[in-house]
């Protein structure tokens, strides 16, 4: 009964302590002709940027085709003639792409939206379908490993009660 109390007691605290989980970096993946993988920060702060119009991040490490390499990204504004570019000099890699904003907030302090995006590119090359999805934090994971493992103990630990009946005669 007192293990009980004290396990409760302490999920209480886990529960009332715990903080709502804000992912602070994005993976995107980028797919057609080509697939480039990449990770930034949820709301990076660029070093380039032109208000009003798009942002510049250079020197971003990534994936295209499963080969290393680094590029610049320009991400454009709702009113900007693209919504996304990317160059890679090291290949020959690049596009420009028009499509919905990828980002909320100004140029200067963007906050990028997570989902699935068309990119139509302004080469011939077909369109290009962009996913951005949320990296898992290091104490999601070790908050889930510990759930599970207090889970386990609790199960292990359980006594088996055993009913003896006594016949009298």
């Amino acid at each position: 009964m007192k293990r009980t109390l004290f396990l409760s007691a302490c999920c209480a605290a886990a529960v009332a302590a715990a903080a709502p989980a804000n992912a602070a970096q994005y993976r995107f993946v980028i797919t057609g002709s080509q697939t480039i993988k990449f990770v930034l920060d949820a709301s990076p702060t660029p070093p380039v940027v032109d208000p009003g119009n798009y942002f510049v991040l250079a020197g971003v490490t990534g994936t295209i085709n499963n080969v290393s390499t680094t590029f610049d990204l320009g991400f454009g504004s709702p009113s900007y003639f693209f919504n996304f570019g990317l160059i890679n000099n090291v290949i020959g890699t690049g596009f420009v792409s028009t499509g919905t904003s990828l980002f909320t907030g100004p140029e200067s302090a963007p906050t990028f939206k997570l989902g699935t995006f068309s990119l139509t590119p302004n080469t011939p090359d077909p369109d290009y379908t962009l996913t951005i999805t949320a990296v898992p934090e290091p104490a999601s994971w070790a908050m889930l490993l510990a759930g599970f493992g207090a889970l386990g103990m609790m199960v292990r630990r359980r006594r088996d009660v055993t009913v003896r009946v006594r016949f009298s005669g």
